[in-house]
């Protein structure tokens, strides 16, 4: 029986989270990428799968700034294309200076939403979605987005985190966030969702793909601090950072030292090792 005195439950508004996500990942735009450097492992192991060949066409979704996309475009050539796509248009400025530093003409950058691409059908030979799923409001339209511009043939390769009690790079911070702040008014879709390779595969075939196959990277997260831990944290954070930011100054130094409680059983000889589960997961169109 729901308590008339209990404050109501905003409902899911899948438009305004994507603005929050936008805004999150726009205000860490310039500091995203080097605060998922430990993301190597799996990024590498996606370009493995991949198999990319010189000269082919290749989509990257939900690019941020690039990471993937300047990758796959040395891997593609000058006679391939890559395009990268992303709401956050900041971070798409940072993807397209970096691209050009690296001399990368066959990379280009658009602002698109993944869940409605404004791209032809058939048009792209492989396509990446590094660190997206679990951001979008609607995993299941994307997807379908994803399998529809694909080649038939064509090969997606995305990846995601993985269980909660596997990725305490984030859980760690979740944790003390909770403790310290009330539930949110509205619940935020789990960045663990996809976590189990399983319910991954089953996620990604029924978009229509065929082959899906999914498993878990391990990837290596340490600070020497809690502070250095939190502020990494908040570098790859989004929408989070931008709420934080908003708090008052003691409020925002209290977390650096609250964080340190959760952070306690990860400290081996002076170091925090916060080693996390990415999961990747690859299939076909057929």
């Amino acid at each position: 029986m729901s308590n008339e005195n209990s404050p109501a439950r905003a409902s899911f508004d899948p438009a305004r989270f994507k603005e929050q996500e936008r805004s999150g990942f726009n205000f860490v735009a310039d500091r995203y990428e080097e605060a998922t450097l430990n993301f190597g492992p799996a990024i590498t192991r996606m370009l493995d799968l991949a198999a990319l060949q010189p000269g082919e066409s290749v989509l990257d979704v939900a690019t941020g700034p690039g990471i993937v996309a300047r990758i796959a475009g040395r891997a593609v050539g000058a006679t391939g294309r890559v395009l990268g796509v992303d709401i956050a248009e900041q971070s798409l400025e940072v993807a397209r200076r970096k691209a050009a530093a690296e001399g990368l003409g066959q990379v280009t950058f658009e602002p698109q939403d993944a869940e409605n691409l404004a791209l032809p059908d058939n048009s792209f030979d492989k396509v990446f979605c590094s660190m997206g799923l679990m951001h979008f409001p609607s995993p299941e339209k994307a997807l379908a987005e994803m399998y529809r511009v694909l080649k038939p043939g064509g090969k997606l390769v995305a990846a995601v985190w993985g269980e909660a009690q596997k990725s305490p790079f984030i859980q760690v911070a979740l944790t003390t966030l909770a403790r310290t702040f009330p539930p949110p008014k509205v619940e935020r879709p789990s960045m663990f969702r996809f976590g189990q390779p399983a319910g991954l595969e089953q996620l990604v075939g029924g978009a229509g793909f065929s082959q899906a196959k999914a498993e878990e990277v391990a990837v290596e997260f340490t600070a020497t601090t809690p502070a250095g831990y939190w502020q990494q944290f908040l570098d790859a954070a989004g929408i989070t950072a931008v709420a934080l930011a908003k708090q008052p100054l003691e409020v925002q130094e209290g977390l650096k030292q609250e964080v340190a409680v959760d952070l306690a059983p990860y400290l081996q000889e002076g170091v925090y090792r916060l080693d996390s589960s990415l999961v990747v997961v690859a299939a076909v169109k057929a």
